[in-house]
């Protein structure tokens, strides 16, 4: 029996995109949340877990998102220059 699709695949780097932006999104509002903003004297103390880690931490993370989205768009559009299926080329690790 055959899988029936109601709806179309969402593109892998449309769904890594809005990933990168809620994860900037969600560090800018964690960083104007903090009482004293960014305070650089709390990122750099190593003690403990500050508000600050945590900030960069999430931004880290949508900086790797954003990569993941251009790759996986130019898989995408080197796809299309070829004339191929984006889910038939096998990426080189």
């Amino acid at each position: 029996m055959k899988a029936v699709r109601f709806a179309p695949p969402v593109r892998r780097w449309v769904a890594f995109s809005l990933a990168a932006l809620a994860l900037f999104l969600a560090a800018g509002v964690g960083a104007a949340l903090d009482e004293d903003f960014f305070n650089s004297a709390d990122f750099f103390d190593a003690t403990s877990l500050h508000h600050e880690h945590l900030v960069v931490l999430v931004a880290a993370v949508g900086v790797v998102m954003v990569v993941l989205a251009v790759r996986a768009f130019s898989l995408e559009v080197r796809a299309a220059r070829a004339g191929v299926s984006p889910d038939k080329i096998e990426e080189k690790v």
